[in-house]
């Protein structure tokens, strides 16, 4: 497979935020959040998490911190970039990648992308609310929130997000580019991953169906069950909780003793 292209000279990249540093912590869980939202999505999780894992996110351009900097809207130069921050990281202990919605399509693309190149893969890739993108379901259902308005925007965002136009504009951009960021997408066959799964949904997400989440396990050697969550797609803002005690019960159960290899 071909490498994808460098940035632009000057382009904002995406980076790491460290929103509960342990230096005790076992695992690092590096989170990407849903469309048009950053790293403060994930900052209540702190909180709820053992003292056994460091909360990570990574931030991209064009949301919260890096809001006057362009987002990208090409998912493949993105992950490429995502790996590159995860496989430079100093840091030796254990990792796992978490990630919702087209956070989710990112932290495969990175996991992929670090396998492919030889790096130390996560112990732990958990995937939440999309639908596997072998099934190229992306490209007929963008479209569809997109003519759907307000109440489509809703069904990926949550309501709350949108009564107020300052939250509108500042999520809405990012929103947009990650549209067209899903649109952009081509899934390419390549080797199945080579590490744990976790697959994550809600109930009545009328965008990903069971089958849909299901068919993650065809793109790697550990097949999981989906674990469903009372809720639609914005399922993590009300069961926060229970899925984070259901992370963190698969980052324990994944646990190896490698925690001293290299990247």
């Amino acid at each position: 497979m071909d490498s994808p292209a460098p940035p632009a000279s000057g382009t904002a990249q995406p980076s790491i935020a460290v929103l509960a540093a342990r230096p005790a912590a076992r695992t690092l869980l590096y989170c990407l959040p849903p469309s048009g939202l950053g790293p403060s999505y994930f900052s209540s999780w702190a909180a709820v998490l053992p003292p056994t894992v460091e909360l990570r996110a990574v931030a991209l351009p064009g949301r919260e911190a890096l809001a006057d900097t362009p987002s990208w809207t090409d998912p493949a130069p993105l992950a490429a970039s995502i790996a590159r921050c995860i496989s430079t990281d100093p840091d030796p202990r254990p990792y796992a990648l978490f990630g919702h919605s087209v956070g989710a399509l990112l932290a495969f693309e990175t996991a992929r992308r670090l396998q492919r190149l030889g790096h130390r893969p996560p112990e732990l890739l958990a995937l939440s609310g999309l639908a596997a993108p072998h099934l190229g379901t992306y490209r007929t259902a963008m479209p569809q929130l997109l003519l759907a308005g307000r109440e489509g925007i809703a069904e990926l965002l949550g309501p709350l997000l949108l009564d107020d136009a300052d939250t509108v504009l500042a999520v809405g951009i990012p929103f947009l580019a990650d549209v067209l960021l899903m649109l952009h997408y081509r899934y390419q066959d390549d080797q199945p991953l080579q590490t744990s799964l976790a697959v994550y949904g809600g109930r009545d997400d009328p965008l990903n169906p069971l089958p849909h989440l299901e068919a993650w396990n065809d793109l790697a050697t550990m097949p999981t069950p989906v674990r469903l969550f009372p809720g639609t797609h914005t399922y993590p803002n009300d069961q926060r909780e229970a899925l984070l005690r259901q992370l963190t019960a698969d980052l324990t159960a994944t646990r190896t003793p490698s925690a001293t290899d290299t990247r």
